[in-house]
Parts: C-alpha cells; sequence; structure tokens
C-alpha cells in the first residue's frame, strides 16, 4: 500500500506540476493538504483528482482544505469528514479519514494538516486520535502537514501513538526553496511493516508547491481486516 502526504499550497504555483507529480508518485491513497476550499472547490478537487489518475475520496472545502485521493485499485468502504475544534480568530482546520481495502487488507488512512498555534495543534491531535479509533481498526495510517518538527510536543505525541514512518530520516519536507525542515510525516499504528520511506525530489517537485511529498509504501498482513 502506498500512501502520499502532499501540501499542494492551494494550487497557486505550477498545477500542472502537482499533476504530474501526483501521477509520478502513483499513490494508493494521496492525503492532500491545502487542496481547494473556497469558489468551486468540488469541482476543482474533483477536477486534479481526475487529472491525477485517482478518484475523490473526500474533503477540500468541507474540512478546511484537507482532502483524499485515492487509485482505482483501492476499494473505499466508509469516510469521516471531520472539523476540529474552533479556535477564535484562527483558519477552521480538519480531517478525512476512510476505512480502505487492498489486496484483502483492511486499512484506515486519514489525511490531516495542523495548524500554526501550538495549543490548537496539541488539541487537534488529540482529535484527530479519538476521530480514527472510531473506526477500530487494526492499521492505522496519519499522514499530513503536521506544522513542527519532530523533537516538537504535538509531533512528539503523535509519535507515541504511533510509529513514524520516517525512521531517523531526516530529509527535510518544506520548503523546496529553503529545505530546512521536516514538517510532513506518515504515522503507522498496528500490523504493518514500512517497507520504503522517501521525500520526493525532482524538477517538478520544486515548482509544484512549497512542500515536498512524502511517499510511504506499505506491507499489511491480508488478514488484518475488519468490516
Amino acid at each position: 500500500l502506498r500512501v502520499v502526504s502532499y501540501n499542494v499550497r492551494s494550487l497557486r504555483d505550477d498545477r500542472s506540476a502537482v499533476v504530474r507529480v501526483l501521477r509520478g508518485l502513483d499513490a494508493d491513497v494521496a492525503c492532500i493538504q491545502e487542496a481547494p476550499r473556497f469558489l468551486r472547490w468540488r469541482s476543482r478537487c474533483a477536477a486534479l483528482a481526475r487529472e491525477s489518475g485517482l478518484l475523490y475520496v473526500g474533503g477540500g472545502g468541507s474540512t478546511g482544505g484537507t482532502m483524499m485521493l485515492a487509485s482505482l485499485r483501492v476499494d473505499v468502504r466508509s469516510t469521516i469528514e471531520y472539523r476540529f475544534s474552533r479556535t477564535p480568530a484562527l483558519h477552521r482546520r480538519g480531517a478525512v479519514a476512510a476505512r480502505i481495502h487492498r489486496g484483502g487488507a483492511s486499512v484506515v488512512v486519514a489525511s490531516v494538516h495542523l495548524g500554526l498555534d501550538a495549543d490548537e495543534r496539541a488539541r487537534h491531535s488529540n482529535e484527530l486520535v479519538e476521530l480514527v479509533d472510531r473506526f477500530d481498526a487494526e492499521v492505522t495510517v496519519v499522514a499530513g502537514d503536521i506544522n513542527e518538527r519532530p523533537d516538537q510536543p504535538t509531533w512528539a505525541a503523535i509519535a507515541a501513538e504511533f510509529t513514524d514512518s520516517a525512521a531517523g530520516d531526516e530529509t527535510p519536507t518544506f520548503s523546496t526553496a529553503d529545505p530546512r525542515r521536516r514538517i510532513d510525516g506518515v504515522f503507522v499504528r498496528g500490523p504493518a511493516r514500512i517497507a520504503a520511506y522517501r521525500v520526493a525530489d525532482d524538477p517538478d517537485v520544486l515548482v509544484a508547491s512549497d512542500h515536498r511529498p512524502v511517499v510511504v509504501d506499505l506491507e499489511v498482513d491480508p488478514t488484518t481486516r475488519r468490516a
């Protein structure tokens, strides 16, 4: 199962490059942050999915810009679009989570984009765990823009609940112009083996957004299934 986390910066840079990046990464599930969320956001999200060779699963304007796309190889069984608790004067954020099946295995995947305020990030990370726990899944994957580094409290709290798939690889994910910080991640909980981790970096990545995509390949035992 290939999971990609990618902040596309509201498609304000080179949209065609974003499409080429997503096509090239060939994700089973693409967890997108800063997806279209204003005027005609539904049609714009659907168009991005279609042009990238993926299907729209959920999110966008309904979750403050967090979105999920999936390939035809994946069977999406159920989806939850969730708005985090509001912080006065700040953009309201959210997450989208889905139970997916591939190759006989059942996995819950959540796409998330935490905010710039430290207290809000801590609160929303707790809400995120409560959200994915609703599925009662054996294997859960959380992917997104955490907006802080691994040595900071909220990232550390998530990594205490899940496994950080980077396994010590501190390749920066932000920014493409001046790569200094790893603030995007994919986290895994349950009986799944992290087969590969990388931060994508090619000419299209450099012009598509200010973030670099995180790509994780997982091996999941087909016996890990829950309806």
